[in-house]
């Protein structure tokens, strides 16, 4: 009866193998097609297959260099699905790693060795470097985005490099890759990255300054939820000031109640609110009479947060508003609250 249990997991050891020479054979000639569609189906069934992972990333390190956009992002950021195999040891820069259509069939498993580790880690790395040189910049970022899933020991300095890059979404992934990391020694760049001309690299500067509570920035900060031209960074300025002294954060948001900006004004309100604390009603009733149907929307999202009688009436009262927005959100959380 052992010899019998003996040949029946043989037998399917070998049809598993057969399976995994076929699948990767296929995918290896569709990978390589004409067609860019069909190149597309084939990354995405590569990223969702059971082929071993070294496999399975020298298939997508050839897709990486196609000439289809789309077939390069969804190879790049596929590279994601293989994190959990990435090795936290030192890579050797100077390791040639062969990036191919050939089969490779050492399958990683959980208890995989450290050297099949590096071995993955490395072509992954081999190919989002090269990705870091794209012409388009949606690929750079891309890559970027994908090396914080990486040990910083090994993805820093990459990560580091590309935010001097020449595209401002790139910038902004760089910084969130670097915060995701506990990259200290980004802070130095982010004096000159809060000035920056594109508003999504000061929004991911201020995102940065905030996540890694840099207080050397504080006073930037400050600076910036007053003054900055753009909404947004002027919100996120906020927002990160109160994560870089949390326990000053109801001083700090109740100074911004009285602003002349109401969207900055209704943030501290907002943020006062999500912590039980309403000192920002009068700043949240005065809005819900303002012209702009965006300044009222913005209300209605903090008034959500007030449970006494009055600021339910107010929030039934935008039921009958003459903008269809407002007029829509007070809708469907007038239903919730039924």
């Amino acid at each position: 009866m052992m010899k019998i249990d003996r040949i029946l997991i043989l037998s399917a050891v070998c049809i598993a193998g057969t399976l995994y020479a076929s699948l990767a054979n296929d995918l290896q000639k569709d990978i390589v097609s004409d067609t860019p569609l069909v190149r597309r189906r084939a990354v995405y069934s590569i990223i969702h297959s059971t082929l071993p992972p070294v496999t399975a990333m020298n298939l997508l390190g050839v897709a990486a260099s196609d000439d289809d956009l789309l077939v390069r992002r969804l190879a790049v950021s596929g590279i994601t699905q293989f994190s959990r195999f990435f090795a936290e040891a030192r890579i050797d820069p100077v390791m040639e790693v062969d990036v191919s259509t050939s089969v490779v069939t050492d399958e990683l498993t959980e208890d995989t060795t450290s050297q099949q580790e590096i071995t993955l880690t490395s072509i992954a790395l081999d190919i989002l470097r090269t990705a870091l040189s794209d012409s388009a910049a949606v690929i750079r970022a891309d890559a970027v985005r994908v090396l914080s899933a990486f040990p910083a020991s090994i993805a820093g300095g990459d990560v580091l490099s590309m935010l001097d890059d020449s595209s401002f979404i790139v910038v902004k992934e760089a910084l969130r890759a670097a915060a995701n990391l506990r990259m200290a020694g980004a802070a130095e760049k982010v004096d000159d990255l809060l000035k920056h001309k594109g508003e999504i690299v000061r929004v991911a500067a201020a995102e940065f300054a905030g996540n890694m509570r840099l207080e050397e920035y504080f006073k930037q900060l400050q600076k910036m939820a007053s003054k900055d031209k753009s909404a947004e960074a002027r919100k996120t300025a906020l927002q990160a000031m109160i994560k870089i002294r949390p326990e000053e954060s109801g001083a700090i948001l109740k100074d911004y109640l009285e602003e002349k900006d109401m969207n900055i004004a209704l943030e501290a309100a907002l943020l006062l609110a999500r912590d039980s604390d309403y000192s920002g009603k009068k700043t949240v009733f005065s809005a819900l009479e303002s012209k702009d149907p965006g300044i009222r929307l913005a209300a209605a999202k903090v008034l959500l947060y007030y449970d006494d009688e009055e600021s339910r009436g107010l929030f039934r009262s935008l039921l009958n508003d003459s903008d269809s927005e407002v007029r829509s959100f007070a809708e469907k959380n007038n239903r919730r609250e039924q």
